[in-house]
């Protein structure tokens, strides 16, 4: 009997410095310390991700909407991050044919595969601006030398695509040769562009790299109270910074602005000193067109920014085929129009048209065009006002955008804002820019069923005010 049991008991020790042993391995693969960097490479792989989606639009509308080809934000759900490569392991061994032996490891043996060098990080690249950049001016014209034809209407569609006008610049030109432009028919702009270049050349070299870092501009102006912000986005270095400026419109001479902590929604980044004037030069003493000019910069290394905003109603022209198909979504949408050019007495016709523009001289410019319905549906869009110095054709990817500028003090009327009409719109483009105050774009439904995409065009045309006469007291 005791000869059975001792037998038992060897069995037992046995089998449990077996599983000892297996279970010592198991645990040792669960606890081996995870490649380094493991966060960091998350990290990494989640701001190319992000950056990717961001900049590489495929000629989609951006602007804060969700994207009208896309699945219902309700339902939608981000793509997760890559999943992190393991460290490479050791190729399995193999098996035994013939007399050939080969050596395996023991289970629970002290030698394990070293986890892979981690990626070296990759530089992260520049936020790339929403407008090209400025890589060269052009010099000032002299006032008075390019006249307008006689025949000029500022409401004439046919001059949106006339090729014999000269347009009124800012003076900055892109890499592809394009020219950022004006609204407006007013020589503003070669006045200022004249006066900078009267400086000596040290000043003039800050003024112009000033002029080219600013990405875009914004400036609104409270109509109870006339209080104006104006708020820019620089580039510096690597980085974007923002700049808030702040004052109230007076009567007659210009007006002080002073740098605040935060405006038009955004926070101050920037860290210079910045200050300025304000000018309203409408001849009939109003501010559809202002002069913005701004000193950034300490003393003695301080850069001198002209600009002009421009804000006023245009008319619009629509350029409907003849052919299209059944798509409801584009048969509201024609509706919307001709119910507009017929002034029928209708909800789905359009009630107001503004066209808004800045342009840094020497620098960028950009425009907003919006429709606002009287059933309270916005199709709004903005972009760079680029184009060629002869011709008007170009090519554009706009933005657009959730708010109208109108709406910023009635909260009554943003709230009931529509954007069902802007949604359906799959794709918005800058086609024709005079360089005058009149610029076409091209509309793209979205993708529906089995509708063809219909497309169609409006041509926007700024209504325009006579300004002061140009001279540095008027604009002082």
């Amino acid at each position: 009997m005791l000869p059975m049991l001792h037998k038992h008991t060897v069995i037992t020790a046995a089998l449990l410095a077996s599983l000892s042993l297996t279970a010592c391995g198991k645990k040792k693969d669960l606890i081996a310390p995870p490649p380094e960097s493991t966060a960091e490479q998350t990290a990494e792989q989640t701001t190319q991700k992000s950056g990717t989606q961001t900049d590489n639009t495929n000629g989609q509308i951006g602007g804060g909407l969700p994207n009208p080809n896309s699945p219902g934000t309700d339902d939608y759900q981000p793509p997760l991050p890559e999943p992190i490569p393991e460290p490479k392991k050791q190729p399995a061994p193999p098996k035994q044919s013939g007399g050939t032996k080969t050596e395996t490891p023991k289970q629970g043996s002290q030698t394990t595969t070293p986890p892979a060098p981690p990626a070296p990080a990759k530089p992260v690249e520049p936020a790339k601006p929403s407008t090209p950049p400025v890589v060269d001016t052009r010099p000032a014209p002299a006032l008075g030398t390019n006249p307008l034809p006689p025949d000029y209407r500022t409401n004439d569609v046919g001059n949106s695509t006339r090729d014999n006008l000269t347009k009124r610049m800012t003076g900055g030109v892109t890499s592809d040769g394009l020219v950022y432009t004006s609204s407006s028919t007013d020589e503003l702009l070669n006045f200022l562009r004249a006066r900078n270049e009267k400086v000596d050349a040290g000043t003039r070299r800050l003024n112009l790299e000033a002029a080219s870092s600013v990405l875009s501009a914004k400036m609104t102006i409270d109509g109870l109270t006339n209080d104006a912000i104006v708020t820019l986005k620089v580039q510096e270095g690597r980085d974007v910074k923002v700049y808030n400026v702040a004052g109230a419109v007076g009567e007659g001479v210009a007006s002080p602005l002073r740098s605040v902590r935060a405006g038009n929604g955004e926070i101050t980044t920037g860290t210079r000193p910045l200050d300025g004037t304000l000018k309203c030069v409408d001849l009939d003493g109003g501010c559809e067109t202002t002069f913005v000019r701004l000193k950034i910069g300490a003393t003695g290394s301080s850069a001198i920014l002209n600009l002009v905003f421009r804000s006023s109603a245009a008319d619009i022209y629509f350029h409907l085929p003849g052919q299209y198909s059944d798509n409801p979504e584009y048969l509201i949408m024609r509706e919307f129009a001709i119910s507009t050019i017929q002034r029928l007495n209708t909800d789905n016709k359009i009630k107001s048209v503004r066209m808004s523009s800045w342009e840094v001289v020497n620098g960028r410019s950009g425009v907003t065009l919006s429709m606002k319905g009287a059933n309270n549906e916005l199709l709004a869009f903005a972009g760079p006002l680029l184009a060629p110095e002869a011709g008007t054709g170009v090519n554009i990817t706009l933005s657009r955008i959730a708010k109208d500028q109108e709406d910023t003090l009635d909260l009554i009327s943003l709230q009931n804002t529509k954007l069902n009409y802007a949604n359906w719109i799959g794709d918005a483009r800058m086609i024709a820019n005079n360089g005058l105050g009149q610029v076409r774009i091209a509309l793209k439904m979205r993708k529906r069923a089995n509708f063809a995409q219909d497309q169609f065009a409006v041509t926007f045309m700024r209504k325009i005010k006579p300004l002061v006469d140009l001279t540095d007291d008027n604009l002082k």
